[in-house]
């Protein structure tokens, strides 16, 4: 062989092994690119097949929430417009003014309830705190009052508007009492002519009730000489009818020594003010509840004798006075117009 064809056939040889490899490399990448195809649509499929699962899973869920957002949205804008309109219509601050706003919406009726109960708290404190200290203990008394006497006294409500005085009688001012101002050397609560009845005929006598921080006084209208004195541990109990009369009876505890005549009948004008402040001063001194016994009749013991006070209703010769008669040893009948 010459060397032109060794060369020639070198140089075919060498063609031939480059052109198998430049295919296989290709080859080799063309896979390569497949491949990556294949692993990017997989992703992608997959990626859209779990997308479309879970939407679908969801899709109820959406549509509920949607719903529950829209129902809550609705309820908030009613209820701003309902406080901005409440804003513009509550009433006057005076806690006796019953007006209120109409209720606007049917599911706002336990929330119109309460802030109508919230809103009149709110103003009751706000006047309470108007009050001064001598304004506080006169509507506490009040209060005492109508929780002791309200739908049981008849006498109850005309005494709502009056207000309690305590001091009728000026005793350190009138000459007349000088003896009488003497004589007590305490704060004096109340201060008043009171009628006291006999034991023997039922008759009243006037008699000038003083109640003290520590003491009940009855004294002579005339002279202001003091006729009994009680100490407030000494009273046991207030009895009275629940009817439109004046009547009272203040029970001494027995043995003690206030007690020798026995019990006192009193009438009184003012006898809602006068047993409440007795009320009153009694637990503030004994800490103990003052006995009120509200009945149309009662006993009353009169030195060894118990006596009935029974009150019934009748015409009266004297007018709307009440009266008071002894019927026999054991009754004292009182007839209330």
């Amino acid at each position: 062989m010459d060397k032109t064809y060794i060369v020639w056939r070198k140089s075919s040889v060498a063609i031939v092994q480059t052109d198998i490899q430049i295919f296989q490399a290709r080859k080799l990448l063309r896979e390569l690119k497949h491949q990556k195809r294949c692993n990017e649509a997989a992703t992608i499929i997959a990626a859209y097949w779990h997308g479309t699962q879970v939407r679908r899973e969801y899709r109820k869920f959406f549509r509920a929430n949607a719903g529950r957002k829209i129902y809550e949205f609705t309820l908030q804008r009613l209820m701003q417009k309902y406080f901005l309109e409440m804003k513009n219509k509550m009433p006057s601050l005076s806690p006796i003014d019953k007006n209120w706003p109409a209720r606007p919406y049917l599911f706002l009726d336990s929330t119109h309830k309460e802030l109508k109960r919230i809103f009149h708290l709110w103003r009751c404190k706000k006047y309470r705190d108007q009050f001064t200290d001598q304004q506080k203990l006169i509507y506490e008394e009040k209060l005492e009052a109508s929780e002791l006497f309200k739908d049981k006294k008849a006498l109850y409500p005309a005494s709502v508007g009056q207000p309690f005085q305590g001091a009728y009688l000026e005793i350190s001012k009138n000459p007349k009492y000088k003896k009488l101002k003497d004589a007590v050397d305490e704060k004096i609560i109340i201060a008043e002519v009171v009628n006291k009845i006999n034991r023997a005929n039922g008759k009243a006598t006037s008699r000038i009730f003083l109640l003290t921080k520590n003491n009940v006084l009855l004294a002579d209208q005339k002279s202001g000489n003091i006729k009994s004195e009680v100490p407030l541990g000494d009273v046991t109990k207030v009895s009275m009818s629940s009817q439109n009369d004046g009547f009272f009876a203040v029970h001494l505890k027995e043995g003690s020594g206030a007690a020798g005549k026995g019990d006192f009948l009193l009438s009184s004008d003012h006898l809602i003010e006068m047993a409440t402040k007795l009320y009153r001063t009694t637990l503030s001194q004994t800490k103990q509840k003052l006995n009120i016994e509200i009945s149309d009749e009662f006993l009353v013991q009169f030195r060894q004798d118990k006596v009935c006070v029974k009150f019934i209703q009748g015409s009266q010769k004297n007018g709307n006075i009440p009266t008071c008669k002894r019927k026999n040893n054991r009754l004292l009948e009182v007839a209330v117009p």
